[in-house]
């Protein structure tokens, strides 16, 4: 847990040079890799509940970083990035990279594998 938090601390500071927080940059990047999505798919995706991320996807939309499009069904919100949302994620994502390879910097090879596949162990059993 102190990992955790002060990963997500530290990682805030990074993300505060594109004006972003962890938990916003979590949406804009499943945004930017799976594309237009609905508010549940989003909160399965991160194991958070639906209000959370709603609140959430609420700032973004006031920022104009996502957009809502018309689904087939009218009571499904599905969002979007924008153009705007775009570019942000990719000043964001520069921004998580570095603060990532800074935070691995003198770690070997080999144990940087061993950390990834311990965490995806590690991620399975908590499913």
């Amino acid at each position: 847990m102190q990992f955790s938090r002060s990963f997500t601390k530290k990682l805030n500071e990074q993300l505060a040079k594109v004006d972003l927080f962890h938990s916003q940059w979590l949406i804009v990047y499943y945004l930017n890799q799976y594309g237009c999505s609905t508010l549940v798919e989003i909160s399965n995706y991160l194991d958070v509940e639906k209000p959370t991320v709603t609140r959430t996807v609420n700032r973004l939309e006031e920022r104009k970083l996502i957009e809502q499009i018309p689904g087939k069904d009218k009571r499904e919100r599905r969002i979007q990035l924008t153009e705007s949302g775009e570019r942000t994620y990719q000043e964001a994502k520069k921004v998580v990279e570095e603060f990532e390879l800074q935070l691995m910097s003198g770690l070997a090879e080999e144990d940087r594998e061993t950390t990834l596949r311990t965490l995806l162990f590690l991620k399975e059993k908590l499913k």
